[in-house]
């Protein structure tokens, strides 16, 4: 047998270096190598090129990869590996790392300070080339098809350790001793302990580093700005919907505060005409998500936001749907409902719901808690409501719009001000497209929120979560997204002009379902829920800490003054419940140093839902249950299977997926996380076949009650992609009296599973 080499010429067929790559890939691992060798003589074919040699060993060993063999996921990405040098050197050396830098300089990808302001031999010496082997198959495939750097002619510049060095190069170019924070930096991504968001990770050391993940905006009620009088060219119809289409050219995930758009039918004093309402607008908002298309990697993701009051809500809750006028539809965005309290009540006790008109009462959108109900049930006892219909129907349109379309998303106003770090400067008008950032926006600033995520399930050790080792790690963390705020291209001056004032970041986690069958507890027990209470208050006693200590070294954030920091108010102070297991001394202490020091970062927590970077690092995905055991996927190379992570600790009783975990299990755990979060959380909801409507709507109340800020997706157990008939007629009565009628088997699934605006 003859193989082809790359310049063409023919030789022997050798075994022997297929055998030594075989011996490579398998060492210190769990596989059966007979198994794989036997998989590889099928495979094998005389002419082949040598190239394809690489694609039969990976091919051979990802199709072993089993809930009985996971170890055949690390044979496969060491073959991936191998490949992969071969791209980058073909000589099969490592390559220096001023090689790498000087290669992304001269193709134009790497920022020319990158050859400058480091010592490249003190980092090549800090690089850990064996860090490759934590990759299982379907990260390291990720990580080579999406993030590794080329050039313009697409050829692979960097490895994977070089990709975390200049990651982590790139977030210490202001740094005193950029070097030495380039080491600390690369040792956190690289070992897997934390990642940044996708758009850190594409973008940092670039000539472009655009690294925020989301962007919150708010629409003024005015077809276009009036520069001349000093009003922000943004604070408009179409002001607002270019600077999203600017946002989305680089990459960002938009949240959009919809309310104070008049509605259908509403006067126009300037024309003496009548509005067409929010619903048109939503269009070319849409559309322009579509033309935007973020450098041809996907089309951009835009999330409107409206209040429950507002006269167009009845039809916006349809926006989403697939039939019906098509002049009422926008079926590429996100929608989310804006709900208040007050309506959440009447829901309860069977009220009448009004609108009213935003233009006429502006002042609604500005009010929240009891002010809003004050000012809302005065409006209704003068008779200035726009319409009226019974609480219910509302409730009931909105929950038949989330099981046929996944849409509106359930987010809740007043809990969202009642809590946030800076009610002091203004009101929450909405969330983001993941449902966990709530910042405040006005006409003159556009909210933006850098995004990264501790991994949990590395933190684990003797079956104890690793309290030490967390606190390195968050204080290391906040650091970097600290940096990114001062390094990042802004596509619009309002959200730079935000971004600089308020400086918020989000720091989230990622592996924790990972982390509790590490450590033996069950996801649906009161155990589980405690793990997440004690996880994320470490977190967040540490990122507050670390936020302070940072103040002290670089000085506070310009809105610290009067914000709910100042006044040492700490996030659980304003939780519903303020168990502790870190003790009141601690966190007294933690106040003090606050009001002490400041605050560098107005916001630091938000979990975000971190579908790629948990695919990298080889986690469960962000707060998420096991979604599947096992489950296919597909590469040039063929078919092949991606195990859950926890497989691997050999508790099968600890392995259960969504479908056999209650719902209450997941919001209790969500509530336990939120006392200690300043922002929110990407909380999706799962349900399954059978699930009745007054059960949903139980769920969603549920959420409410127990002090969540947000929800996210409704994910049904099966996925089919055929539209729901209507069957929520009477399905979200108040519990006493309900109808029987069952959700139908086919929710909408993700509608982007491998979205990348949040990570």
């Amino acid at each position: 047998m003859d193989v082809i080499k790359r310049n063409g010429s023919r030789e022997a067929f050798d075994f022997a270096k297929i055998e030594r790559l075989n011996e490579f890939a398998t060492q210190g691992l769990n596989v059966d190598l007979g198994l794989l060798r036997s998989q590889i003589k099928l495979l094998v074919y005389d002419g082949m090129h040598t190239h394809e040699i690489f694609q039969a060993q990976n091919k051979a060993a990802a199709g072993l990869i089993s809930t009985e063999n996971p170890d055949f996921t690390f044979v496969a990405a060491r073959y991936l590996l191998a490949e992969t040098m071969k791209h980058v050197t073909p000589d099969g050396r490592y390559p220096a790392l001023a090689e790498t830098i000087a290669r992304g300089v001269a193709a134009g990808r790497y920022a020319p300070r990158m050859a400058e302001a480091f010592d490249l031999e003190a980092l090549a010496a800090a690089i850990k080339p064996e860090r490759d082997y934590q990759f299982d198959y379907y990260g390291l495939q990720n990580l080579v098809d999406r993030y590794l750097m080329r050039d313009r002619e697409q050829k692979l510049i960097e490895l994977p350790q070089h990709f975390f060095m200049r990651v982590a190069m790139g977030v210490s170019l202001q740094e005193d001793n950029p070097t030495a924070r380039a080491v600390e930096f690369y040792d956190l991504l690289s070992s897997f302990d934390y990642m940044a968001s996708t758009p850190t990770l594409f973008n940092s050391g670039t000539v472009h580093s655009q690294l925020s993940s989301c962007y919150l905006n708010t629409v003024n009620d005015q077809i276009s700005a009036d520069i001349d009088e000093g009003e922000h060219r943004y604070a408009s119809i179409f002001g607002t919907i270019e600077e999203s289409a600017r946002l989305s050219k680089y990459a960002g995930g938009i949240g959009t505060d919809w309310t104070r758009v008049r509605a259908a039918g509403s006067h126009i004093q300037s024309t003496n005409g009548k509005s067409s309402g929010v619903i048109p607008y939503l269009k070319i908002y849409n559309d322009t998500a579509v033309g935007v298309n973020q450098g041809g990697r996907r089309k951009g993701s835009f999330a409107p936001y409206l209040e429950v009051w507002h006269p167009d809500f009845w039809d916006y809750c349809e926006v989403k749907k697939e039939f019906g006028d098509d002049r009422l539809r926008a079926h590429d965005i996100f929608p989310a409902a804006w709900i208040a309290d007050l309506f959440m009540e009447r829901v309860e006790n069977n009220g009448i719901w009004s609108e009213f008109q935003p233009e006429r009462f502006p002042e609604l959108h500005e009010l929240y808690g009891d002010a809003f109900k004050a000012r809302y049930e005065q409006l209704e006892r003068e008779g200035k409501a726009y319409k009226q219909r019974p609480a219910l129907e509302v409730w009931k349109r909105i929950l038949t719009n989330l099981f046929e379309t996944g849409h509106p998303w359930i987010t809740f106003k007043d809990e969202c001000n009642r809590r946030s770090p800076q009610d002091h400067v203004g009101v929450v008008h909405s969330s983001n497209l993941c449902t966990e950032i709530t910042l405040n926006t006005s006409d003159t600033e556009t909210a933006v929120c850098n995004l990264g995520s501790v991994n949990l399930a590395r933190h684990v050790k003797g079956g104890q979560l690793d309290a030490d080792k967390l606190a390195r790690t968050v204080k290391t963390a906040l650091r970097m997204l600290d940096n990114v705020i001062d390094l990042n291209f802004y596509p619009s001056d309002r959200a730079k002009a935000s971004n600089l004032r308020h400086r918020p970041v989000g720091l989230g986690l990622m592996g924790e379902t990972e982390a509790k069958v590490a450590c033996g507890i069950d996801f649906a027990s009161a155990a589980g829920v405690a793990f997440s209470d004690r996880a994320m208050e470490l977190i967040s006693f540490h990122a507050i800490q670390a936020s302070s200590e940072l103040a002290q070294e670089r000085g506070a954030y310009e809105t610290f003054p009067g914000s709910k920091w100042s006044r040492g108010l700490l996030p659980i102070d304003t939780a519903r419940r303020h168990e502790t297991s870190l003790g009141e001394a601690a966190w007294a202490g933690l106040r003090a140093q606050v009001q002490r020091n400041g605050m560098r970062n107005s916001n630091v927590m938000a979990i975000a839902p971190t579908a790629t970077i948990s695919i990298i690092t080889g986690t469960t995905p962000c707060i998420e249950p096991i979604f599947e055991i096992e489950r296919s996927e597909k590469n040039m190379s063929g078919q092949f299977k991606v195990v859950d992570p926890c497989v691997k600790y050999g508790r099968p009783d600890l392995l259960k997926t969504v479908w056999e975990i209650d719902p209450g299990w997941i919001l209790q755990s969500a509530a336990a996380r939120q006392k200690w979060i300043d922002q929110s959380q990407s909380v999706n909801i799962f349900v399954k076949q059978g699930t009745k409507g007054r059960e949903l709507a139980e769920i969603y109340l549920s959420a409410w009650k127990l002090g969540l800020k947000t929800t996210y997706y409704l994910r049904g157990q099966t996925k089919t992609k055929e539209v729901a008939k209507p069957a929520l007629a009477n399905a979200a009565l108040p519990a006493g009296d309900v109808a029987e009628a069952e959700l139908p088997t086919n929710f909408c699934s993700i509608d982007n599973p491998n979205c990348e605006a949040c990570q």
